[in-house]
């Protein structure tokens, strides 16, 4: 009968070749040649535990699988021809420290017996030096003893170094057999798959299955090129993986579909219609700011995308190959791997918010043409001066349409003043109160190139019936207003060196019966 060990050393090396990303796991395929035959086994070793036990599915080119069978293996029996390499060498290293520390030993000892000689010479020369003195036989006399003390200490500081570097190469080899100890207490997956196919062939077989302990989050940077009307996106993938295992040299996927979501779709429940009855209550009015975001609809501008980026459709999500394989590290480290670059036609203009910030900003519109999705991520814009500034953008469909800023103009200047405040009674018997609002925007442009400025500004929306907002007659004429969100737009030419006012002026007819404690 075969041994599970010989299996392992005649069975064929498997590797990770391709790996698909989701923002939440990874499904890893690995690969394995085997020569073809009934019954062939191809075994995978090594793989990592956080694979999906129930996950594996094998597949293999002009032939068939017959089965498959996955264990949990201690990772002790995968370092064991390590550890015995380790044991040896210790066991090496610890005899030859203890050479060593026998030899410091004698070492001390002759030091010892030098001094011993070297007082015997001094007590000798202090009697005889009284009588007989005879300074150069006593100087030849010192330095014979003094010699072998100077010896004794350069062997020791010899013996001391060799020692030091001996402890240094035992530490990391105990570091290492303590790291193995640790792994062997964990397991790793053994993978065997069946297989059929011609003999006088060599078949590839793959196995599959999932992983946790993967991520990938988009990324972006856009450079504009105002001449060319056009703003260049390169997109990019910032990878984390803490599977266990190396990915060398794989074929990246980028999948945007999140496995972890539930696909079943609703259930509908009835509705139930009931009544309450309640006492005719005083209609309070109150003030609303909100934030209106309308869905954008896909259009049919297309441009050709850079990079040779192949994206694949899979109904809600989409995949993207990264064009080059790549390497990612097991223990987290991030990845930033380039995934493609779309040349986008884009209409730039100068446009300003002046209720939310005294400034004037280069915005692009554009119409998302890359033959993908862009995922919610962080962008770095650039222009022909350089980096602009970093910010977030999010998710655009394919086709759909998105603004994207690349700084403040520094030539132009907006200032917001306001001119009216005021509630008053008006109307028979006092029965409307009118609120009157008014606003002046200063406009200067202190370049040498005329400008257009696109001002925005708010005017509130009214959600009742009795209560109208209307528009001033002192409003600055040109404006477009959108009745759903409220938001007035002006187009102002300014000449170089030319300033202008942009008059707004609106009121709100508010029923005298309302609660105005809220407004």
């Amino acid at each position: 009968m075969i041994s599970l060990m010989m299996i392992l050393a005649a069975a064929p090396t498997s590797q990770v070749d391709a790996v698909v990303v989701f923002p939440d796991r990874a499904q890893v395929l690995r690969v394995a040649e085997v020569p073809c035959g009934p019954k062939v086994t191809a075994t995978f070793s090594g793989v990592t535990p956080a694979a999906a036990g129930d996950s594996f599915r094998a597949h293999v080119e002009g032939g068939s699988v017959e089965g498959l069978r996955s264990e949990q293996k201690p990772l002790k029996e995968s370092f064991g021809p390590e550890t015995k390499d380790l044991l040896a060498k210790l066991k090496k290293l610890e005899a030859d420290q203890a050479q060593l520390q026998h030899a410091l030993e004698r070492s001390r000892e002759q030091a010892l017996i030098a001094d011993q000689y070297a007082n015997v010479t001094a007590t000798m020369a202090s009697r005889e030096m009284a009588d007989n003195p005879n300074p150069k036989a006593w100087a030849t006399a010192w330095d014979a003893t003094l010699k072998p003390r100077v010896d004794q200490v350069k062997v020791q500081v010899d013996l001391a170094a060799k020692m030091r570097e001996q402890e240094l190469k035992l530490e990391s080899i105990r570091r290492r057999l303590d790291e193995i100890d640790t792994a062997g207490r964990r397991y790793e997956w053994l993978v065997e798959v069946l297989v059929s196919c011609p003999a006088g062939r060599t078949a590839r077989v793959e196995l599959s299955y999932l992983v946790g302990g993967a991520s990938w989050e988009a990324s972006y940077e856009a450079r504009a090129d105002d001449a060319a009307g056009t703003v260049e996106l390169s997109t990019w993938a910032t990878l984390k993986q803490s599977t266990g295992e190396e990915w060398k040299n794989v074929k990246l996927t980028l999948s945007t579909a999140v496995p972890a979501q539930n696909a079943t779709p609703p259930e509908l429940r009835k509705l139930m219609v009931d009544a309450m009855k309640h006492e005719p209550e005083k209609k309070v009015l109150v003030r609303r700011d909100e934030y209106v975001e309308h869905a954008e609809s896909a259009s049919d501008t297309r441009a050709p995308s850079g990079g040779k980026l192949a994206a694949k459709s899979q109904g809600l999500s989409v995949q993207l190959e990264v064009p080059e394989r790549a390497a990612v590290a097991a223990d987290g480290t991030p990845a930033r791997l380039f995934v493609a670059r779309s040349s986008m036609k884009a209409k730039f203009s100068f446009r300003t918010l002046p209720r939310l910030a005294p400034f004037v900003f280069r915005v692009a519109e554009l119409s998302n043409s890359a033959p993908f999705p862009l995922l919610a991520g962080a962008l770095d814009a650039f222009r022909s001066n350089g980096f602009i500034a970093r910010y977030s953008i999010e998710r655009v469909p394919e086709g759909g349409a998105f603004t994207l800023t690349f700084g403040v103009e520094d030539g132009l200047r907006v200032k917001r003043v306001p001119v009216e405040e005021l509630k008053r009674e008006t109307g028979l018997f006092n029965s409307k109160v009118r609120f009157t609002y008014g606003y002046r925007f200063e406009l200067a442009n202190y370049s040498k190139t005329p400008r257009e400025v696109e001002v925005w500004e708010g005017l509130p929306v009214s959600e009742l019936d009795d209560v109208a907002v209307s528009v001033g007659e002192k409003t600055t004429s040109g404006y477009q207003l959108n009745p759903q969100d409220g938001i007035a737009k002006w187009k102002v030419k300014l000449g170089a060196q030319e300033k202008k006012n942009v008059e707004l002026a609106y009121r709100v007819d508010v029923p005298s019966s309302y609660d105005l404690g809220g407004y």
